[in-house]
């Protein structure tokens, strides 16, 4: 069984014995801290409120109160998240695509597993160690928790004068269970070395084409997909030159049937952003209805 706890306490310990913690770069870390908490409580699906406690003297001491439907829940958004801060990855170099692939948690296994667990109805009996770490290892498919925890300690690593921080588990002010402590040689453990994630490439993606692009160059053609407006590189060589050959006769009812690729990137707000795209194959085409298939694309769809 694991204690009951309703606080966080994280201990900031400084090489010069001092107190003092520049303002930018202490809010720049709670901010990531606190966005970890609720999206581990989302990710739970437990109602949360994380109230700040005064700052204690001993290096620097931020203190933290969850609030939740109940005190069983508390202790296991606590524990989870004390757990996570201090457990050193095996391998987090880079986000996972399986991670990548949960965005919005709605990964079907994930959820499906974390409903047998049945959190929300635990008693305080049957919180203990492997639950926790069991709960942790699917909080870690979400890649949000991981891209917030990679930039707390970055900004962390950041600050020199930091050598270790640490973190306790307390209930109304009375410490529950041991420190766990992560000394600075430790921090890059935590960080990803990118904020860039893998491509993604949409098969068969149709674009409404707004205007192409005639002359021979890396530039950018223009249409609709999934009623957004795209900015897209036409990559394919074949169909490149067949536009600027004058071998497709254009006009506003020209659709694409396509392989799309977006390269996609981490924003600091932890929201994925799609920063190019580009189409390395045109697999049809229909021109007023007329449809065209390709030999690129004939060559395709037969090995597919």
């Amino acid at each position: 069984m694991v204690s009951k706890s309703n606080q966080l306490e994280l201990h900031y310990f400084f090489s010069d014995n001092s107190h003092g913690f520049d303002a930018l770069v202490r809010n720049e870390c709670e901010k990531e801290l606190l966005n970890l908490y609720h999206d581990v409580a989302k990710s739970l699906d437990f109602k949360l409120l994380v109230q700040s406690e005064p700052p204690k003297d001993g290096g620097f001491i931020e203190l933290w109160k969850f609030i939740g439907d109940n005190p069983n829940q508390v202790t296991l958004i606590v524990s989870a998240i004390a757990l996570i801060l201090s457990r050193i990855p095996v391998e987090n170099k880079k986000l996972t695509q399986l991670q990548i692939e949960n965005l919005k948690l709605d990964n079907q296994l994930k959820k499906e597993e974390l409903r047998e667990l049945k959190l929300k109805s635990k008693n305080e009996n049957e919180i203990d160690e492997d639950l926790i770490k069991k709960v942790v290892e699917l909080l870690m498919i979400n890649y949000k928790i991981v891209w917030r925890r990679s930039n707390f300690y970055r900004k962390v690593s950041q600050y020199k004068r930091i050598y270790k921080i640490s973190n306790q588990r307390l209930l109304d002010g009375k410490v529950i269970g041991n420190e766990r402590e992560i000394p600075q040689n430790e921090f890059y453990n935590f960080v990803l070395s990118s904020d860039e994630i893998p491509k993604n490439e949409i098969e068969e993606a149709i674009i409404d084409l707004i205007s192409p692009v005639l002359k021979s160059g890396n530039f950018y053609w223009k249409g609709f997909h999934n009623n957004e407006i795209i900015n897209f590189q036409m990559t394919d060589p074949n169909f490149k030159l067949m536009v600027q050959h004058g071998q497709i006769p254009l006009n506003n009812k020209v659709i694409l049937n396509t392989i799309l690729v977006q390269d996609r990137k981490i924003d600091e707000n932890g929201e994925i952003k799609v920063t190019k795209c580009s189409v390395p194959l045109v697999i049809k085409y229909s021109v007023n209805g007329t449809e065209h298939i390709t030999s690129d694309g004939e060559a395709y769809l037969r090995k597919k």
